[in-house]
């Protein structure tokens, strides 16, 4: 596995080189880029460990979703006119999350052995931003919110009721309330339609959440607007 390393840093600085020559960023882009970057290493390397201190890996990891991927997916459109910069971050975290499990090692306060819950994440977070930011951005906005702060108010409601790693209803209820709001304010009705599919795949276990629901919902959201 130590033999794909370098393959993937080498990925990580083609897909970079390409991205910056294709769109060509302009420097404030770039500066965003950097101050992202220090804030998700606050969020990763700081504050998810003092919360895994005071709670759980479980928790730790949601709360990584939310302030990382939930806060960059809402500030995407604001900071960057191009999708090369959310390219180059998601894939540059897709790296950070996938290198220790290739060195036979994690980040033990929110790395589960044998889930890749958070390569997922950041692999459809990448996906549905930049594959959808001439397609639909606000439907890739919105799949990505539905998955980083729904999924992880679902995750932390759980917690605290069950106390455990669970798919119980109560933390389906919390992941609807939080992301019907999210999907009409994007996307209007068929947001809400698609928070709906989004909360119900949720559930589904045989398949990682981090993948179903961002992937599905912007399916959902996006023919609805083709057919509705």
């Amino acid at each position: 596995m130590r033999a794909e390393i370098p393959i993937i840093l080498l990925t990580l600085l083609l897909v970079s080189v390409i991205a910056l020559w294709y769109w060509s960023p302009s420097i404030d882009e770039i500066l965003w880029l950097f101050v992202l970057v220090v804030w998700i290493s606050v969020v990763v390397f700081w504050i998810s460990k003092k919360v895994a201190e005071w709670q759980n890996l479980y928790v730790a990891r949601k709360v990584i979703h939310i302030l990382s991927g939930g806060l960059v997916a809402v500030l995407t459109p604001y900071l960057f006119k191009s999708p090369a910069i959310p390219l180059i971050g998601g894939v540059g975290m897709i790296v950070l999350t996938l290198l220790p499990r290739l060195k036979g090692e994690k980040f033990d306060w929110f790395q589960v052995e044998g889930n890749l819950g958070e390569v997922y994440f950041c692999i459809t977070w990448t996906l549905v931003i930049v594959g959808l930011w001439y397609v639909d951005l606000s439907a890739g906005i919105a799949a990505a919110l539905f998955m980083s702060v729904g999924d992880g108010v679902t995750g932390i409601v759980r917690n605290i009721v069950y106390k455990r790693w669970s798919k119980g209803a109560a933390g389906s209820v919390a992941m609807l309330l939080v992301s019907l709001p999210i999907g009409f304010f994007y996307k209007g009705y068929i947001g809400a339609i698609a928070a709906i599919v989004a909360t119900m795949v949720e559930r589904w276990p045989r398949v990682d959440d981090n993948l179903t629901v961002p992937i599905v919902s912007a399916v959902v959201m996006v023919l609805g607007d083709v057919h509705w």
